[in-house]
C-alpha cells in the first residue's frame, strides 16, 4: 500500500503531457524538408542519364521520369501536410487527392509514350502502287494515329539529302482523307567543347498524325505520292487514338482544375498559396504540347520542349484561375 501511494500522482496535480514521438517528429521533418525533392530530383536525372547512355528503354526512363516530375509538383503543392501537427483528417484528404491528381495528370504522358499494341505495324508502301491498297482495322476506334515513316536517299556530297514530299489519300465507306507533309534534312552547327563545332545532321523522317474516323469503321490506304517518285518506300504503322474526343477531354480539364482549386483553398494548405492549382494547369499546358508534337517516339527532348512552350502558357491561365477562385471562393476556417 505503502508504495502504491508513492506512485499515485499528488491530489490536485495536473497529469503530465504526452511525450511526441521523437521518432515520428524526425520522419516528417526529413519528408517535409529534404527527402521528396531530393529523391525525386535524382530520380530524374538518374532516368535522364540512363536513356542517353543506352542502359534503359527510352520509353521506361521517361515515364519514370514524367512521375518523378509529378510527385515534386504535388510536394510543392502539399508541403504544410507534411508537418508533424497537421490534422491526420487533413492528411488523408491530402493523401487520397494526390493519389488522383497523379493518375489524371500522368495518363496524357503514359498513353503518348506507350500506344498500346498497333491495329497496323510497319508495312511498307511504295508510289508505284505496291503494298495498296493498304487496309487499317480501324473499326469501332472514333479516331486513330496514323504513322509514317520515310527513307531519305543520302547525299553524295555530304551536305543535307533531297527533301521527299508525300501525299496519302485514305478512305473508308463514307469518307475521304488526304494526309501530306514532307520528310526533310538539316545540317545544323553543334559546338564541340569550349571552342570546337561540328555540323550534325539533324532528320525529319517520321510523322504521327491523329485522323478522326466518324464512321468507326475500317480505312484504307488507296494512294501514295511521293515527290520525287524514285524516293524510297514509306512504312505505314496505326495505332487506336487513346484519348477520349475533344468535349471529354474538356471536361475532364475543367473537372480536374475545379477539384484543385477546391483543394487549394483548404486552410490546411493555405501557406502555398495555390501552388497546386498553378502545377496544374502548367501540366496541361505541357501535356497538350507533348500530345500535338508529331514526334512519333517521344523522348526527353520532346518533354522539355513540351514543358518550355506548353508549361508558361498553362501556368500564366493557372493564375488568372487562382486570382478569381480568391476572389469568388472564400477560405473554410480550421
Amino acid at each position: 500500500m505503502a508504495t502504491a501511494s508513492r506512485m499515485r500522482p499528488p491530489a490536485g496535480s495536473k497529469p503530465r503531457a504526452a511525450i511526441p514521438n521523437l521518432t515520428a517528429l524526425l520522419v516528417f521533418d526529413a519528408l517535409r524538408t529534404w527527402v521528396i525533392p531530393v529523391v525525386a530530383g535524382a530520380v530524374i536525372v538518374a532516368a535522364a542519364a540512363l536513356s542517353a547512355t543506352g542502359l534503359v528503354p527510352v520509353e521506361g526512363a521517361l515515364a519514370t521520369a514524367i512521375v518523378a516530375a509529378l510527385v515534386l509538383l504535388a510536394y510543392v503543392g502539399e508541403r504544410p501536410l507534411l508537418a508533424a501537427d497537421a490534422p491526420r483528417r487533413d492528411q488523408l484528404i491530402g493523401l487520397g487527392f494526390t493519389v488522383v491528381w497523379l493518375a489524371f495528370c500522368y495518363i496524357p504522358f503514359y498513353t503518348r509514350i506507350f500506344p498500346g499494341a498497333p491495329l497496323l505495324d510497319a508495312v511498307d508502301v511504295q508510289a508505284n502502287g505496291s503494298g495498296l491498297p493498304l487496309r487499317i482495322p480501324a473499326a469501332g476506334h472514333r479516331a486513330i494515329d496514323l504513322v509514317l515513316e520515310g527513307k531519305l536517299s543520302p547525299n553524295p556530297t555530304g551536305g543535307a539529302a533531297a527533301p521527299v514530299h508525300y501525299r496519302v489519300t485514305l478512305e473508308s465507306a463514307g469518307a475521304r482523307q488526304v494526309v501530306e507533309g514532307q520528310f526533310d534534312d538539316t545540317l545544323k552547327t553543334q559546338r564541340l567543347g569550349r571552342r570546337g563545332t561540328t555540323v550534325v545532321h539533324q532528320s525529319h523522317s517520321s510523322e504521327l498524325r491523329v485522323l478522326a474516323n466518324p464512321g468507326r469503321e475500317d480505312l484504307s490506304i488507296t494512294q501514295l505520292s511521293l515527290e520525287p517518285p524514285t524516293a524510297p518506300a514509306v512504312t505505314v504503322s496505326a495505332f487506336a487514338h487513346p484519348l477520349p474526343g475533344p468535349v471529354i477531354l474538356g471536361i475532364a480539364v475543367a473537372a480536374l482544375l475545379a477539384g484543385v482549386i477546391a483543394f487549394d483553398r483548404l486552410a490546411a494548405v493555405a501557406a502555398t498559396d495555390g501552388a497546386l492549382t498553378l502545377a496544374t494547369a502548367a501540366v496541361v499546358g505541357a501535356a497538350v504540347i507533348f500530345w500535338t508534337s508529331n514526334a512519333v517516339h517521344p523522348d526527353f527532348r520532346t518533354l522539355i520542349g513540351s514543358a518550355i512552350f506548353g508549361g508558361p502558357v498553362g501556368f500564366a491561365a493557372g493564375a488568372l484561375l487562382w486570382w478569381a477562385a480568391k476572389k469568388l471562393i472564400a477560405r473554410p476556417g480550421r
